[in-house]
Order: C-alpha cells, then structure tokens, then sequence
C-alpha cells in the first residue's frame, strides 16, 4: 500500500516475460506529478488471455475495446 493506492511489483509476468521483456515496451504514466513505468496496455492483454481464467478473460475483451479507441494493434 502506498499513498497512490496499491501497487502490484512483480519480477515476471505469466505469458509475457520478465522484468527486462516487460520494461522494454513499458508505457509511461504520470500520478500526482510523479511518472512511473506500467505495463503497456498490449502486454496486460496478453498477460489477461494467458492466465485464462474466466475473469481475465473478460478482463481482456474490455481491455481490446480500450486499445481499439487508443488505435494499439
């Protein structure tokens, strides 16, 4: 728990790779004046369809439906 709320740190991420893999496609996003490297939005996606689970699953349809108003392949 932070002051920004909870934050997940993970050293790898099932179906997509590891610390280094995850930074390289990385987006940036700025919280009260700070910036901070996330998950890029295509690899939470890919992240969601390779648990497989029923909840990631629809998890990853509405993440599809963001990434297709942000235009990401």
């Amino acid at each position: 728990m932070t002051d920004v709320g909870v934050i997940d740190i993970l050293s790898s991420v099932f179906g997509i790779g590891d610390f280094t893999r995850l930074m390289e496609a990385a987006e940036d996003l700025e919280i009260g004046g700070r910036t901070y490297h996330v998950m890029s939005l295509k690899d939470l996606i890919a992240a969601k369809i390779a648990m497989g689970r029923e909840k990631d699953l629809l998890a990853a349809k509405e993440l599809r439906a963001i990434a297709a108003k942000r235009k990401l392949p």
